[in-house]
């Protein structure tokens, strides 16, 4: 019967050939009975109504009017299908007569070339274009894309969304189910775990069918309140949609459904169960049944029939489900689309009578896995999204530096273990935004990332890093204590495969091992805690706000910071805004001398002369206010030294293309600016003097410049006082005795005759 419909859908409806027939028959009428049919018009209408109509211009505007209101009224009460026919068969009837010589038509008096007749047909096409405008205008607004909110887990509903290319599948089921002459129920079965994308995957077939002579259901049973009522609300169902075939058709099922209540209400045990799929229950004996199977196959009609997240019932409506595709609603021409994770069905029908076997293969005539991802259809899925959430700098790296160096390296084992299907992607990025959004500007979005991938898939492991991070990391140094980080502990063990090769593993990985991990999880953690913490002893992060850094280390697992953090955010816009001055002031009203301190040491000056100047004025800037606030001792000499340090030219060179008189006026001009108290610049050129030969600066202008200091401060008032005192202690130096293992000190001679000469002009008292 399905040649017997054209696969034609135009203006929302579709129509069969005998439309087409009969709007022939009615030309061919008009054609051939012209004289007639304009006598009978003539008698019945135009001499009764129209002989005496008079025009004018105000009667041609009320008349426009009148039927300009008209269209719009009947494109927003009547349906466009009753629409297209009444305007249709009054187009081929306005053809046939407009043009017949037998009439003579009045035209208005504002518009002469305009029959009144014209208008009443132009009114009737108005109709059409006006019904599309007004059901359009009538449409809920579709909310935009919210990329400041969470992330929807929606499902596919259009071939646009379908990132898994799982539409070719898809409509090649669709084609199948179309060509299936099933004189019973066909089901078919989308097998997938649960996130794994079959709710996407049954509305693309049912997207593949929307241009096919197909009447589609969807029944969604875990709506219904308890197992009982299952089946009177499927049959309810098709009941209201079968009137749109024929609704005789509707009143038969309605009436069959209510009969089958009494049949199955003689029990409700397994038993039952086991019997209908034996074929024993007397459900298809009944009249109805015969009855509604011939109509729906004299229809062509190919009714489909999509029950989605059948894992998510109970065992006694799983069995409902299966006994109403199986045997009670086992129809001709009908199919069945039933999206379930097997295993889960399979263990819920074993808890009631503790053998599956084959009992899904007597309900479904075919099973069909998901289509499986691409190797990276995930990532780009994941991609895709955290552009609409990363900053430009953040997706960048993400894009140039994670993908290719951790995802199809490093990480890749890690992604594909913890992101195992679309839905985990969408429920880690609603994880992630909460962390990201919270200090992602303060943290180094790498190691942010990493962190949230372990949280995400193993809540416990991220709980265990925080809480025993000291079995597991420990704290290392690279010459200063503003290099401290944390790298992995390491042990060592023999090789079970070769017993003469030493091999280094993590701490954490021998711990994980011991909590029932598998394998390739154990594997996966330690991949990931590797590269989150991924210091060594000749190598530390480069990311100076990287978890491996103490002072950041709290942070990632807070999501906001402390009285005693430091911004990172505000720190650097302060750089980049040239308001460190201010923010130094910030950072001491704050507390945060010391944190701010250690941001300005892990600064890499090595690669450009400007940025190395200007680290080297702020710390001799707010390394006065440091001793102020710490002490002459608490300040990391040694680190900033070896910062500015030429030694073998490498700063002159690399930074000043060999023009080390500038290097040298540069740090000349910083100790000859000094200001009072001069505390830090006195015990700086202490720590120089002895430190090495090779600094730019010679040791007797170094000398000079404390005495200076010391001439400055006793000369401004200060006189003798602590302070001063303290810049001539800063001229001390240490030489050994005869005793190797002895070491005294004395001060400079030249500074020491200076003191003398200095001290006659005071009053020793």
């Amino acid at each position: 019967m399905l040649s017997n419909f054209l696969k034609i859908k135009s203006f929302g409806f579709t129509f069969n050939k005998y439309h087409f027939l009969g709007g022939g028959l009615l030309a061919a009428v008009l054609m051939f009975f012209r004289l007639p049919i304009s006598k009978l018009l003539n008698k019945v209408l135009v001499i009764p109504i129209f002989s005496s109509f008079e025009g004018g211009t105000w009667l041609d505007i009320i008349f426009i009017s009148v039927f300009f209101i008209s269209s719009i009224w009947l494109a927003k009460e009547l349906s466009f299908k009753f629409i297209f026919k009444v305007v249709a068969i009054g187009l081929i009837i306005y053809v046939f007569q407009r043009f017949n010589d037998y009439w003579f038509f009045d035209r208005l008096v504002l518009i002469p070339i305009v029959a009144y007749w014209d208008i009443v047909m132009f009114s009737g096409l108005l109709t059409i274009p006006l019904y599309f405008l007004f059901k359009r205008i009538n449409q809920p607004v579709q909310p935009s894309v919210n990329i400041e909110g969470f992330v929807e887990d929606n499902s596919v509903l259009s071939y646009e969304d379908d990132h898994f290319k799982r539409t070719v599948a898809a409509s090649e089921i669709a084609s199948l189910i179309v060509k299936t002459n099933n004189k019973k129920s066909f089901a078919i079965g989308i097998l997938g775990k649960y996130g794994s994308g079959k709710t996407s995957f049954l509305n693309l077939i049912n997207l593949s069918l929307g241009d096919k002579n197909v009447l589609p259901i969807s029944f969604d049973p875990w709506s219904v309140a308890n197992p009982e009522l299952i089946r009177r609300e499927f049959f309810d169902l098709l009941a209201g949609k079968a009137a749109e075939i024929d609704r005789k058709m509707s009143s038969l099922i309605y009436s069959y459904s209510r009969k089958l209540a009494g049949i199955d209400g003689r029990s409700q045990t397994w038993f039952n169960w086991i019997g209908f799929l034996r074929g024993s229950d007397s459900a298809q004996s009944s009249g109805e049944y015969e009855q509604i199977n011939n109509m729906l196959k004299s229809t062509g009609r190919k009714v489909v029939v999509t029950i989605d997240d059948l894992d998510r019932l109970y065992a006694p409506e799983i069995i409902e489900v299966l006994k109403l595709v199986r045997n009670t609603a086992s129809f001709s021409n009908v199919v069945y689309l039933v999206g379930f994770d097997k295993d889960y069905v399979q263990s819920a029908i074993g808890t009631m009578n503790g053998n599956t076997i084959d009992y899904l293969d007597k309900i479904f005539q075919l099973e069909i896995p998901l289509p499986k991802y691409e190797k990276d259809d995930l990532l780009v899925r994941l991609q895709v999204s955290l552009k609409q959430i990363l900053s430009e700098e953040h997706y960048h790296v993400f894009e140039n530096t994670i993908i290719p160096n951790g995802f199809h390296n490093r990480y890749e084992k890690a992604y594909s273990g913890i992101l195992r299907q679309n839905r985990d992607v969408v429920r880690f990025l609603n994880s992630f935004k909460i962390a990201y959004n919270l200090i992602g500007k303060e943290v180094d979005f790498q190691c942010l990332l990493l962190l949230e991938l372990i949280k995400f898939r193993f809540p416990d492991i991220y709980e265990l890093i925080y809480s025993q991070s000291s079995k597991f990391l420990s704290e290392r140094s690279f010459f200063s204590t503003h290099e401290q980080f944390y790298s992995p502990f390491l042990v060592k063990l023999k090789d079970i495969k070769d017993n003469a090769n030493i091999k280094e593993e993590t701490v954490f990985k021998t711990y994980v091992e011991k909590l029932g991990y598998s394998e390739e999880e154990v594997s996966i953690l330690d991949g990931l805690f590797r590269s989150l913490f991924n210091g060594s002893e000749y190598y530390r992060p480069e990311q100076k706000n990287s978890i491996s850094y103490p002072m950041y280390y709290e942070i990632y697992f807070r999501y906001r910071l402390s009285k005693n953090d430091l911004s990172n955010k505000e720190y650097q816009q302060a750089k980049a805004s040239g308001e460190i001055p201010q923010f130094m002031s910030h950072c001491v009203n704050h507390g945060l001398h010391k944190e701010l301190m250690v941001r300005f040491m892990q600064e890499d000056i090595t690669k450009d002369r400007r940025h190395f100047e200007q680290v080297v004025i702020w710390v001799f800037s707010f390394g006065r206010t440091f001793v102020e606030k710490e002490g002459k001792f608490r300040f990391d000499y040694e680190g900033f030294l070896s910062k500015i340090s030429n030694y073998q030219n490498r700063i002159s060179d690399s930074l000043y293309k060999k023009d080390i008189v500038a290097f040298t006026n540069f740090i000349e001009d910083r100790f000859a600016n000094a200001i009072a108290p001069f505390l830090f610049e006195s015990e700086l050129i202490f720590h120089l003097k002895k430190k090495s030969n090779e600094f730019v600066i010679s040791k007797e202008k170094l000398t000079k410049h404390q005495f200076s200091y010391f001439f400055r401060m006793a000369e401004s008032g200060h006189e003798l006082n602590k302070d001063t005192l303290w810049l001539f202690w800063a001229a001390r130096k240490y030489e050994n005795v005869e005793s190797p293992n002895e070491n005294i000190w004395k001060f400079e001679d030249k500074m020491a005759i200076k003191m003398k000469a200095f001290l006659a002009t005071k009053d020793p008292k």
